[in-house]
């Protein structure tokens, strides 16, 4: 159950950071136009959409505001509203027609979040790879690699009594490699 407990508080922390929305160091929210990381106007999750969403991330430019980026988005991430749509846009189908050739076929991995839902059922986000492009960080304290137990035996009662304590922090390192839809 402290397992549990861990899993519970990292999924929360990096939850919080998506819909949260924080201020970066520049002063502009992670998503904002701005950062030409959010669509202008929601739209419903499609090949359209997508496509507009994966244009956005590919022209994003550097620090220097000159070098393009070209960032690759890898994960479609959706509540569990939108989970069969999603699925449904990455799906691998033969096509008879160039015309229905489905471009997100395998570019794509779909990752359904439950937690997204109580914020937005129709929100949905594109992020690259963390190794191509480190947007959304998780960090433990000193390299841990999960939760410390500590335990000893009770006196006032015949047991034992245990902490668990889980130093862990999640924050925004770049708003290169992440988009967002507020959906429709």
């Amino acid at each position: 159950s402290a397992g549990q407990a861990a899993a519970e508080l990292e999924a929360k922390l990096i939850v919080g950071q998506l819909v949260g929305n924080p201020d970066l160091s520049d002063g502009t929210a992670v998503f904002h136009a701005d950062h030409g990381n959010v669509a202008a106007s929601g739209a419903a999750l499609s090949v359209a959409s997508l496509a507009a969403a994966r244009k956005a991330m590919r022209l994003q430019r550097g620090v220097d505001d000159e070098q393009l980026v070209n960032v690759r988005p890898r994960f479609l991430i959706v509540p569990a509203a939108l989970e069969t749509a999603a699925e449904q846009i990455v799906a691998e189908i033969t096509a008879e027609t160039v015309a229905t050739v489905n471009p997100f076929s395998g570019a794509l991995q779909v990752l359904v979040e439950p937690r997204l839902d109580a914020s937005s059922e129709t929100a949905w986000y594109l992020a690259a790879s963390p190794a191509a492009v480190p947007s959304l960080a998780f960090a433990v304290l000193d390299g841990r690699d999960g939760p410390s137990i500590e335990t000893r035996d009770a006196w006032v009662i015949d047991g034992m009594e245990m902490k668990v304590r889980h130093d862990c922090a999640s924050f925004w390192l770049d708003y290169r490699g992440v988009y967002r839809n507020p959906g429709a």
